[in-house]
């Protein structure tokens, strides 16, 4: 016969007491669920417990409700649970204004940019028409357009029309001359393109479009609070519980975080300031730093962009022998502003495009930090990157913080651009996240589409949603699904010193949490784009989308 093991009388005693305990109350408890909390050990839990918008813990099913009373308690039918998505660059306001704007997206035709607007003018009498979205590169005649057919089609409206990166326009006759722009006039980071008789198109680009909106009527603060709501909801709907705006006036900043404390909008905020001369000497005083909104980052123009030509490069275009892209803010100038935000402890956030642009930012970031750092800086795309200068970002730990579709939005034309050798230093997800070890991932929206499931799926496949092409776009640059999970959530965190705060699912970090129908870790690859979001969580609200 086996001896008999005595249990402790203390052990006893802590079971009895244990069995006794009330359970703890809580405001919320979800379970039955798959929970990927993103912790340092990746645990996945099937449970979690919220009290006062902040998770107080999460567990296995049993050990959530044994301990927990929950005044709501929800059932998540196996739902996938990550922590809320977080765009790492977007264009969160303007998205949100041009939604009252002719959309131009897709058109493979300036004959289609104009039936659209004649179909948006049937309903509109504004004199102002603005629009956005065309893109030359998906018309069969690959040339900027003219503003003829504009005047002569729509003489009495004055027409602004952005290229879909936003980094080139085209105006009508009538702005060009209320702006007082001539063909002699000049622009140092822009151009304003001629026709073969030296005769303004109306296509502006890069520095040069501020010459027209200056003239542009302001939206009044109720258009801006409805841009604000329009884009909450719609970014919502995606999974998103944080998104970074690129670039924004301090008057909106301050717009945004009224409507934040008025409960106006719930979405939380990472804000970069424009890079205003006017905030140069005075930095410090606009810091915010509140439970929704975030902005201490400031942003920089390096250069313009691919599409537009307007992207800074070491050596000329291959298909414009005689341009090398556009210096919106050469090496001295972001020099002095890493020596503000240094002195500042603010982060610098540079936008560069092209090799030269993306060489001389990292250089004089470089410059100023000396070395390994916490200070985040960041290069904002980081799209061609000489091998030469990859290093950089991690002898001085700055961050590249990309976009994964516009590798696959710019695939079918960027070897035009580039040649066959300097396009395979494009896009290099992997090749810079091995940097630092991580890489923050947004869309750039409203440049791209504002799923970022859709982000989560360029990063994994290089592939469009028609499959294209087989085996991946450069596809040695690709993420690993985690990878790109963690650049839709932590990796975002982290770059915004928020990664105390949200990005995984931990006792203390807020409720922020999206639930999927499917597990995009674990399904097919062709299943990823059908994925549905079915509820998105703030500060442990729960918001039903379907």
């Amino acid at each position: 016969m086996k001896a008999i093991t005595k249990i402790p009388i203390a052990i006893l005693v802590a079971l009895a007491m244990s069995a006794c305990q009330e359970p703890e109350k809580v405001d919320t408890i979800v379970h039955n669920a798959k929970i990927y909390t993103l912790d340092e050990n990746n645990v996945i839990a099937e449970a979690i417990a919220i009290s006062d918008g902040k998770i107080v813990e999460v567990g296995a099913e049993n050990q959530i409700l044994n301990k927990y009373l929950a005044e709501t308690k929800i059932d998540a039918q196996q739902g996938i649970i990550y922590p809320g998505f977080n765009d790492a660059h977007s264009h969160f306001l303007g998205y949100g204004l041009i939604q009252s704007q002719v959309n131009l997206k897709g058109t493979k035709s300036w004959k289609e940019v104009l039936q659209r607007i004649s179909d948006y003018i049937s309903n509109d009498d504004n004199e102002w028409l603005l629009g956005r979205g065309w893109d030359q590169n998906d018309w069969d005649t690959k040339e900027y357009p003219t503003n003829h057919t504009l005047d002569s089609l729509f003489p009495d409206k004055r027409i602004i029309l952005k290229r879909v990166d936003g980094h080139a326009l085209i105006a009508s006759t009538n702005v060009l001359r209320d702006a007082g722009i001539k063909s002699t006039t000049g622009i140092d980071g822009g151009a304003i393109i001629k026709d073969s008789q030296d005769e303004l198109t109306g296509v502006l680009v890069d520095e040069a479009m501020n010459l027209v909106q200056v003239i542009i009527p302001e939206p009044t603060r109720g258009q801006t609070e409805y841009a604000l709501q329009k884009a909450e909801q719609d970014c919502l709907s995606k999974g998103l519980t944080t998104v970074t705006d690129a670039g924004l006036s301090i008057e909106n900043i301050n717009v945004i975080n009224e409507m934040h404390r008025n409960d106006d909008l719930k979405i939380r905020v990472y804000a970069m300031y424009s890079a205003d001369p006017d905030i140069f000497n005075s930095l410090d005083q606009y810091r915010i730093k509140t439970d929704r909104l975030s902005a201490y980052a400031i942003k920089v123009y390096a250069d313009g962009a691919l599409g537009s030509r307007g992207a800074r490069l070491i050596e000329t275009y291959t298909d414009d022998s005689l341009n090398r892209g556009l210096i919106i803010t050469g090496k001295d100038s972001i020099a002095a502003w890493a020596e503000k935000c240094m002195q500042d402890s603010f982060q610098l956030c540079v936008h560069c495009i092209g090799t030269e642009a993306n060489r001389y930012t990292l250089q004089a970031m470089g410059s100023v930090l000396g070395g390994t750092n916490d200070r985040r800086w960041r290069i904002e795309h980081a799209q061609v990157v000489h091998p030469e200068d990859r290093s950089l970002f991690g002898e001085y730990n700055i961050l590249p913080s990309m976009q994964p579709t516009h590798a696959t939005s710019d695939m079918y034309w960027a070897e035009d651009r580039l040649g066959p050798i300097r396009v395979d230093w494009a896009y290099s997800l992997k090749s810079l996240k091995d940097e630092n070890g991580m890489i923050p991932l947004g869309t750039d929206f409203p440049v791209e589409d504002i799923s970022p499931l859709n982000t989560f799926y360029a990063a994994v496949t290089r592939k469009d949603h028609n499959d294209f092409p087989q085996g991946g776009y450069l596809f040695s640059e690709a993420l690993s699904r985690e990878e790109a999970l963690r650049g839709i959530t932590i990796w975002p965190a982290i770059a915004a010193f928020q990664e105390k705060q949200k990005g995984s699912l931990v006792a203390g970090k807020v409720a922020d949490m999206v639930i999927l129908n499917q597990d995009i870790l674990t399904c097919s690859e062709d299943n990823i784009l059908s994925t549905q979001v079915l509820e998105t969580w703030i500060n442990g609200e729960r918001i039903i989308i379907q």
